[in-house]
Order: C-alpha cells, then structure tokens, then sequence
C-alpha cells in the first residue's frame, strides 16, 4: 500500500471539493480515487470526508489530516527538489494560468528560452480570462492584469501594459492619419476592454508628465475581447486602444506616438500556502526578469533571455 499515493489523493480532492476533477488531474479513473479514500479512512478509522452530489467537504479530522499530509507532501518535495537542484538539473511540471494574448505575445517566448535551458522541465500553459482559484486548481504560477485579491496569495508586481492607438496601414491609407487628439471626432474608432465602455478614452502625452486629457469618443465597433478589438483594427475597420507589446506583431500601424493611455498593472502570484519547487521558483525568477520590459513592448531580440 502507497501512503504517500494516499496523501497525495486525499490532498487534491480536498483542494478541488470534487472526486472527478481529482481523478482528472491525477490521470486515474474516478473509482480509482474513491477506492483510495474509502481505504484510507477504513484504516484510519474515521470519516475525512462527506460526500454529496454537489462535491465533498472536510470533516474537523479530515482538516488536521489535510495540514498534515500538506506539510508531509511538501517536505517529500523539498526533499526531492534539494537533491535534484544539486545535481545541477531541474525536471517536471508547472502549471501556469494566464490570458491568451498574454501567452502569444509575451509569455511564450519566455517559456521557449527557459525550457532550453531546462529541457526536462515542461510548462501546462492554462488559457483563459477568468480567474481561477489557484490552489484548488492545482496551478502553480499565474500572470494576471489588475491586482488579484480574495486567495492565500503570494503577489508580485511585474509591470504596467503600455497601451497607445493603433489603426492597419489599409485603414489609414482610406480615411487618412489624425494628427491631433481632437482629431479622433472624424474617425472610425473600435472600443475593447481597455476603455471598459465608458464613451471616453483617458490620454496621457508621453513626453510631458501631467498632462493629460479625457476624450469623449464614439465607438462604432466594440469587442469584449481584446484579441478581438484588435483583429478588427487589423481588418481597417478603424482605430483601437492596444498594447504595444501585440500591436507590432500584428501589422497594425502607431496613431498618435505622443499619446499613450494607462494600462492594467501585471502581477504575478502564486499560492502562498504551497512550498514551491526549485523549478517554480526559477521559472518565477525568470518571469520577474524578463516580463517588465516585454510589457512596455520592447521586443523579445533587446530582452535577455
């Protein structure tokens, strides 16, 4: 009998409240974790768990044994990760949760430079715009815009997103280039996420501190996403608020270089209740050196990587 596979079955179900999504992660069938616990707690002689349609809770003994198994787990971690990190290597997995298009165009050509430096490491990059709860989901490291709050979290700022104005060099070339703010009334504008629909965009001159002005605008076309906003700015449906550090690589041209807008501040978190592994905590260290100038939009060929 595994004790430790035991532990290591009790601890995830308990952290994701659900038998099935327990065996999802684990890669076993869902009677399997069952058969699991309905042993442990023949042996242990008490009940850990209640069972329900909705999931499972914890027990008052299941919650002591769950403290205990947490800290037995993460000290066999520790162990393990002490005698890999000095044989001069790292290995296994690390989950990472963040947006699509802060994966495409900021985080994956950070992971390609760290997993050839540590080839036996592997990256599972979790998609998405909601928020997960990361110690029930099992995640280790997750990128986020905006403070993250409502969790056991370790947080650390990495940035803020440089945002400016963007239109396709097709759009342009039909309805000309504005050279002033006020010019923006005769366009055709794409609202998005970074304007938040409130019928104004919040400008800032970069060469002068302060200065600043609230412009009422009137948005044609709108996405909910910002992938979206910028595909159609891509398709010269019309001018867009986006981050520079994806407006290059998709073709689209700068309007207005002396106006930027505030952008979302960038955070990096991770489960402050979890021992973090060497390979973690290295991927973490490169994300904190790398990701402050990729945010600004410096291209990955001026970042070391």
């Amino acid at each position: 009998m595994d004790r430790f596979h035991e532990l290591l079955v009790f601890r995830r179900t308990v952290e994701v409240g659900n038998v099935t999504h327990a065996a999802e992660q684990l890669h076993v069938s869902q009677p399997a974790v069952s058969r699991t616990l309905a042993n442990l707690e023949s042996r242990l002689g008490v009940e850990l768990l209640r069972r329900s349609k909705r999931g499972v809770s914890v027990t008052e003994a299941g919650q002591d044994f769950y403290q205990q198994a947490v800290e037995i787990l993460d000290r066999l971690d520790e162990v393990e990760t002490g005698v890999v990190a000095r044989r001069g290597s790292l290995s296994g997995n690390i989950r990472l949760a963040t947006t699509t298009m802060m994966f495409t165009d900021v985080l994956a050509p950070v992971i390609a430079g760290f997993t050839a430096l540590h080839p036996d490491v592997t990256v599972e990059s979790l998609l998405g715009t909601q928020a997960l709860d990361l110690s029930a989901t099992n995640i280790d490291l997750a990128v986020r815009g905006g403070r993250p709050g409502g969790q056991e979290l370790v947080v650390r700022k990495l940035g803020v997103v440089e945002i400016a104005l963007y239109a396709s060099p097709a759009y342009l070339a039909r309805h000309g280039t504005p050279e002033t703010p006020e010019d923006l009334a005769r366009h055709r504008l794409i609202g998005g996420t970074l304007d938040s629909g409130r019928g104004y965009w919040q400008l800032e001159a970069e060469a002068e501190a302060g200065v600043g002005m609230s412009l009422p605008v009137n948005v044609h076309h709108r996405a909910d996403e910002l992938l979206g906003a910028m595909a159609l700015a891509q398709a010269g449906l019309g001018i867009t608020l986006a981050p520079k550090y994806g407006a290059a690589t998709r073709g689209l041209q700068r309007v207005l270089p002396g106006w930027r807008a505030a952008g979302p501040p960038v955070f990096l978190v991770w489960p402050s209740i979890r021992h973090m592994p060497a390979r973690v905590r290295a991927l973490a260290d490169t994300l904190i050196a790398e990701l402050p100038a990729r945010l600004r939009g410096i291209r990955p060929t001026a970042v070391a990587s």
